[in-house]
C-alpha cells in the first residue's frame, strides 16, 4: 500500500468518524479547562505578588547593599593574600568602578526619576 492510498484512507476513516472526534476533542478541551483554569488563576496571583516583592525598593536597596557587601568581603580577602602588584592595581580599579556604582545606585534610589534600564554608566575595568 502506497503512502497515497494511506493518506486517502485516513481521510475517509476521520470523515467517517468526525462527530465522534469532534466529542472527544471538546471532552479534552473541557477536561483541561477544568483542570488547570482554577490553578491558572492562582498561579496569576502568586506572580502578581511575587513581583510586587521584587520590585519593592526597599527589598531592592537591601539587596544591593548585601551585593556591596559580599563585594567589600571579598576585596579584603584579596587584600589579605599576598598577590603581585599587577593584580592589586586591577583590584584598586574594581574596587574604584564598584565605588562608582554605588554612589550612582544610591542617587537613583534617593532621586524621584527613573532611570532607563540598561542606561548605567559602568566604569570599564582595563586587567593585565
Amino acid at each position: 500500500m502506497c503512502d497515497n492510498d494511506r493518506t486517502e484512507e485516513l481521510e475517509k476513516i476521520i470523515k467517517e468518524q468526525k462527530e465522534m472526534i469532534d466529542k472527544l476533542i471538546n471532552a479534552q478541551k473541557a477536561s483541561f479547562k477544568e483542570t488547570f483554569e482554577p490553578k491558572k488563576e492562582k498561579v496569576d496571583d502568586a506572580m502578581k505578588a511575587m513581583f510586587s516583592i521584587i520590585t519593592n525598593k526597599e527589598i531592592q536597596r537591601h539587596f544591593v547593599k548585601a551585593g556591596v557587601e559580599f563585594l567589600s568581603g571579598i576585596e579584603e580577602l584579596i587584600r589579605a593574600v599576598p598577590v603581585p602588584d599587577n593584580v592589586k592595581e586591577t583590584m584598586k580599579k574594581a574596587s574604584e568602578a564598584k565605588d562608582d556604582f554605588v554612589k550612582d545606585v544610591v542617587d537613583e534610589l534617593n532621586s524621584s526619576k527613573q532611570k532607563a534600564a540598561g542606561k548605567k554608566k559602568m566604569k570599564k575595568i582595563d586587567v593585565e
